[in-house]
């Protein structure tokens, strides 16, 4: 960017989350050391459907220290993990490799995370739905409309009843997309769309699992007939994430006192350089840096390529396909659940906003139920 190109002006305070008013530490000024998993920069449709195979998690976060911490020197931790000193930097593939589920069967994997756990670090994410995020504007644009109101508070269920669904088959649902331009719906075809979209939807289920489902499809019965979808409407046809630079702009927001440093990415660094973020008089910095010169960096990219596969592993399966699977881990890998659950709990109770769940309702009720043995609810089986 040429030093004459005017920079967006953003206030922060504008779009912090107003929660943050119950967690002081947010405030304070950490350290947080970033990499990311899952990055495919754009999703959009095409003739064949998705111009992705694959709808993974995507994942922004890695460590976070307070300050005056100095991290422990990893050479010893890599000389645990057996990587071989000419290695140019650590990666998840040292520590462990394939399906989530061998994954946590890695015994470098425990030598990792007890590593993580026993230094003076904790950990952040922000975990983001790629599939989730691309569906939910139907949900939102009806809701947007005032007749539509009293259903408002219950956006969250409501977008998991259409998530539950579409999660099935991902691709069939954005081919019929594509159909009606989506998310560039012509005014004159609103009503058309809503209505066909709520036909394929019901062929889909073999009954309403809860109010929520009923409500839904009740919802987009009546706005077959009076809706003007303000989030469909006028938009660049096909392009369903035009890039992920939002999650960066969110976290920089959420800790504005904190020393942010990014893995190199030209591609987010463009995006965020358009941007000038204040608080107040104050303007936020970060940097990127090369991961190979940052022991932080490289410990946040292992962390994060966990992270993606865990968050993905659960969004993909159903409840009753977790119980399976879970029912039938070893020794191996319950521990290793165990220590990442010990992590997210070290860290949730430094500050809960380092963990950031941008996912439907049924994927976070999965993570507690999967992580921390919480009961999971009949309603939200599938």
């Amino acid at each position: 960017m040429s030093t004459e190109e005017k920079r967006n002006v953003i206030d922060v305070s504008k779009f912090r989350d107003p929660r943050l008013r119950f967690y002081p530490t947010a405030e304070n000024s950490y350290s947080l050391f970033y990499d990311e998993t899952n990055n495919i920069r754009k999703l959009a449709l095409t003739e064949t459907g998705l111009n992705q195979d694959a709808l993974d998690c995507f994942v922004l976060g890695g460590v976070a220290m307070k300050p005056g911490t100095v991290l422990r020197d990893i050479a010893q931790l890599k000389h645990e993990l057996r990587i071989q000193p000419n290695a140019p930097e650590m990666k998840l593939k040292h520590v462990a490799w394939g399906t989530y589920e061998k994954v946590l069967s890695s015994p470098r994997l425990s030598i990792f995370l007890e590593w993580l756990l026993e230094s003076p670090l904790y950990i952040h994410f922000c975990n983001f739905s790629v599939l989730n995020m691309s569906i939910v504007d139907l949900v939102d644009s009806i809701l947007a409309e005032k007749s539509f109101g009293e259903l408002a508070p219950y956006h969250i269920e409501l977008k998991n009843e259409l998530h539950s669904i579409v999660r099935q088959d991902p691709l069939s649902y954005f081919k019929l997309m594509r159909t009606f331009d989506y998310p560039n719906v012509a005014h004159e075809r609103t009503e058309e769309f809503v209505r066909v979209v709520r036909g394929y939807l019901f062929s889909k289920v073999q009954g309403f699992r809860n109010l929520f489902a009923m409500t839904f499809f009740d919802m987009l019965a009546d706005a077959a007939k009076e809706t003007k979808l303000v989030f469909l409407v006028d938009n660049e046809p096909d392009t369903l994430i035009g890039s992920f630079h939002g999650v960066f702009l969110s976290r920089l927001a959420t800790f504005k006192n904190a020393q942010h440093v990014f893995d190199e990415e030209p591609h987010i660094e463009r995006e965020l350089r358009r941007f000038q973020l204040m608080d107040g008089s104050r303007e936020l910095t970060f940097r990127f840096a090369n991961s190979k010169l940052e022991p932080g960096i490289e410990v946040s990219d292992v962390l994060c390529g966990l992270l993606g596969k865990h968050f993905s592993f659960l969004e993909k399966n159903t409840i009753d396909q977790l119980e399976v699977v879970k029912a039938g881990f070893s020794a191996k890998q319950l521990s290793n659940l165990n220590l990442l659950a010990e992590l997210i709990d070290k860290s949730n109770e430094e500050c809960p906003a380092f963990l950031l769940n941008l996912a439907p309702l049924d994927s976070g009720l999965k993570n507690a139920w999967f992580v921390d043995d919480e009961e999971y609810p009949d309603e939200n089986r599938y």
